[in-house]
């Protein structure tokens, strides 16, 4: 073994480990990942043509072990950035948001995997500047976004909400968009346009967002859950209608 290959080898295997914590810290975007396999790719081709093959092997495993801690700690650094709120916490949220002052602007989706997520953009000296989960407990979801929606948008979250529900219907869960400009204007809503979420299935819904989903109301892994008959948020009768 010649001593140069060694010291290829340390080196080869620290730029790409560098790479990989480059990608860490820019939150796993699909730049930095593009990018890191772009360079992974360049340094084992260089090795493989100038180098003996087990230099490739090493620095490939090595460049391996250092993809799959980044993966990981870029995951658990993102579940950290995410605050777990109950349902009492999340209108208290969006009271605070909603007397915060403009541009404000208040994402919410209810993903597959049930619960409740919300982004709250705003100044980052303000608490509303984070991402938030409301975990799947007994409660309806789809009530919960329609709830904050009333609370904001009034009478006009009417056409927004039937719109939803049509989502809804055909199996996709869409991320509600509610935004106020400048001081004075009144709040807006839309659906976010660009991407549709399958809705999920697994957790109980109210009645009417049940019916909504395509689903019976009851949780398949047994049992029933509060939603099923108070309409998740405060509502009352399974109407769907979310207290106040």
């Amino acid at each position: 073994m010649d001593g140069s290959d060694g010291l290829v080898v340390v080196l080869a295997s620290a730029s790409l480990l560098l790479a990989h914590h480059g990608v860490r810290r820019a939150g796993a975007s699909r730049g930095s990942v593009l990018g890191t396999l772009l360079v992974n790719a360049a340094v084992l081709v260089t090795l493989a043509t100038t180098r003996p093959a087990w230099t490739v092997w090493v620095v490939a495993g090595v460049s391996a072990v250092g993809a799959v801690y980044a993966l990981v700690a870029t995951g658990r650094d993102e579940s950290r950035k995410v605050s777990v709120l109950d349902v009492m916490g999340l209108r208290g949220l969006i009271g605070i948001v909603a007397a915060a002052p403009p541009p404000q602007v208040i994402g919410l989706m209810v993903p597959v995997t049930g619960g409740l997520m919300i982004t709250a953009f705003g100044s980052d000296a303000l608490p509303e500047g984070r991402r938030y989960r409301v975990q799947p407990a007994g409660y309806c979801p789809f009530c919960l976004v329609e709830e904050q929606a009333r609370r904001l948008l009034g009478a006009q979250a009417a056409e927004l909400l039937a719109e939803y529900r049509d989502h809804l219907r055909q199996g996709r869960s869409r991320h509600v968009l509610l935004r106020r400009a400048a001081p004075g204007d009144p709040w807006q809503g839309r659906l976010q346009d660009r991407r549709a979420y399958r809705a999920p299935r697994r957790r109980p819904f109210c009645q009417l967002h049940a019916a909504s989903t395509g689903t019976d109301g009851t949780d398949r892994a047994g049992g029933t859950d509060g939603a099923g008959g108070s309409g998740g948020s405060g509502g009352s009768g399974g109407s769907g209608e979310p207290g106040t």
